[in-house]
């Protein structure tokens, strides 16, 4: 099951019906399973199956709902059948399969009668699991069943939060279709902890560009409630149980404090079916400042930022989990932005792929191998940009993507990796370690939507985030020479109290270097730079646009 929501408030969202056909099997059928009955046009039953979603408490049936819910591949429902106030089927299980509400293997086909009821709940549980049992001769046919359900203790998850999510509906049957349009029957308590949105300018091109970031909130993951994203948390509460538990206490971090939220059920206005917002610490609706992304800052698994001139102490164990990398690229620099879109001047397969990747570069908190060659095969002496330059058998998705590498400068990253994957898809005589790390420790370590995924840092951005600069590092005297290492000197000492691996020895860039069958390098140990043959063996870092 899914749940549409918005990251902040909550907004509601459209559900779809799932409108779907009971299967049928040729086993033999249970034996509590009713006959056709007396309509002469009995068939199969088409099943929809929706979620009207939650009013928010206080609000009138005539307000807009929200928290819909979606079901999804290998969710179930119970299904009970009832005439003259008598259980024909109890509890019986269907699953969404195939895009299908299944049966139990070895069941008939289920049929309407219109001398029956038909009722259902989710989230499915075996009969030992449901005290209480259903009610068939009262209105509320699961009253008793809502008294006594038990919501998890821990809903840290969201399968532990979904199998809390009691839902209840009885069919309304038309034209062969028999819809259960499903109304929660726990309480729903969120808990909004502050959510600050940072504004901020950069001339990108000669142009002032508007941009902004949410800053970090750090939740203890000890928590039971279900994170829904990292300023909102859900909990679901049953009103109707004899006993209610409060739950343990709420923790968090902001702005370098920790934070601790204690409350009681009886200190809140908690209605079935029904969502109630809590607002915690400094939240003021929409609330914006100014602070402009640095080199330095901490990026979050969620996309989110946390400004690197913090004391990261208090929450060391949780920013450990949380922190994917560390910012190293802002704005333009020297003139160059890889969002630029004159010919030859930005990273062009980036920007049509990830359009909205204009924030920043961040570099992963740790190697993503130690010492791997560059190449294996034919790509150890055949340079890759020569080679699709004189290919003429592109398929048409190829060739659209070639054209893109064509506009772009070829010293960034993406492209360049792309390059790399292009040519290994034509030469299965060629392997590259060093890009083939990077897919690896992308699959173990999940950029989130909203970023360009991990890549190979080509020399502009290795330069950058060894020395300050993607070029201009020569000159002896300057900030950003070499040697002064002006950018890892910053970095490193972020990622070291974030518990990451510090960048130390040689690093292969993704810029081969023309016909010298040699690829760019940076060694910030002795500090140095240069041009090495495919066949050396260096460490690969992963770096990615957001």
């Amino acid at each position: 099951m899914k749940q549409h929501h918005s990251i902040f408030p909550p907004a509601a969202s459209l559900a779809c019906a799932l409108i779907l056909m009971l299967a049928a099997c040729t086993s033999d059928a249970l034996d509590e399973l009713p006959p056709a009955g007396t309509d002469p046009d009995a068939r199969p039953l088409t099943i929809t199956v929706s979620d009207g979603g939650m009013y928010a408490t206080g609000q009138t049936r005539a307000q807009e709902r929200g928290y819909r819910t979606v079901f999804t591949e290998g969710d179930r429902i119970g299904l009970y059948v009832v005439k003259d106030g008598t259980l024909e089927v109890e509890n019986l299980c269907l699953t969404l399969q195939g895009g299908k509400w299944t049966l139990p293997a070895g069941t008939s086909q289920l049929l309407y009668s219109p001398d029956r009821s038909y009722h259902a709940y989710y989230p499915y549980r075996d009969d030992r699991d449901l005290i209480g049992g259903v009610s068939p001769g009262d209105k509320d046919f699961f009253k008793t069943v809502v008294n006594y359900w038990l919501v998890e203790t821990d809903q840290s998850t969201y399968a532990q939060y979904t199998a809390s999510d009691l839902m209840t509906a009885r069919g309304v049957y038309s034209n062969h279709t028999l819809s259960f349009a499903m109304e929660h029957r726990m309480s729903l308590f969120i808990l909004q902890v502050p959510a600050t949105k940072y504004n901020y300018t950069e001339k990108i091109d000669g142009q002032e560009i508007s941009k902004s970031y949410y800053r970090y909130t750090a939740v203890l993951s000890k928590n039971v409630y279900w994170q829904e994203n990292p300023c909102t948390a859900r909990l679901l509460v049953n009103t109707k149980s004899p006993k209610i538990f409060d739950p343990g206490p709420y923790e968090y971090y902001y702005k370098g404090n920790r934070e601790t939220f204690y409350f009681k059920y009886s200190q809140l206005n908690l209605q079935p079916g029904k969502y109630t917002v809590h607002k915690v610490g400094d939240n003021e609706a929409g609330k914006e400042e100014f602070r402009s992304l640095a080199a330095g800052d901490y990026y979050m698994q969620d996309g989110s930022i946390l400004p690197g001139n913090e004391n990261v102490r208090p929450f060391h164990d949780e920013l450990q989990k949380s922190c994917l990398g560390v910012v190293f690229w802002v704005g333009e620099i020297e003139g160059i932005h890889w969002t630029q879109t004159g010919c030859l001047k930005g990273d062009h397969l980036l920007m049509r792929d990830h359009p909205e990747c204009v924030h920043g570069m961040v570099v992963a908190m740790h190697d993503a191998s130690q010492e791997v060659k560059w190449a294996i095969g034919q790509g150890e002496n055949e340079y890759a940009y020569d080679w699709a330059d004189s290919f003429n058998d592109f398929t048409p998705g190829e060739e659209t993507d070639w054209e893109e590498i064509l506009k772009s400068d070829i010293y960034f990253g993406y492209c360049s990796s792309r390059l790399m994957a292009l040519y290994d898809s034509r030469h299965d005589d060629t392997t590259f370690p060093a890009r083939n790390a990077i897919a690896t420790y992308a699959g173990e370590h999940l950029a989130p939507a909203g970023s360009s995924g991990w890549f190979l840092p080509s020399q502009y951005e290795l330069a950058t985030l060894c020395f300050g600069v993607p070029k201009s590092y020569t000159k002896e005297g300057s900030t950003y020479y070499y040697k002064n290492l002006q950018m890892l000197n910053k970095i490193n000492p972020q990622i070291y109290n974030a518990d990451g691996t510090r960048l130390i020895g040689k690093y292969w860039s993704g810029n081969e270097w023309g016909s010298l069958n040699k690829v760019w390098h940076v060694d910030v140990t002795t500090p140095n730079y240069g041009v090495k043959p495919k066949t050396d063996t260096y460490k690969v870092r992963a770096v990615l646009a957001f």
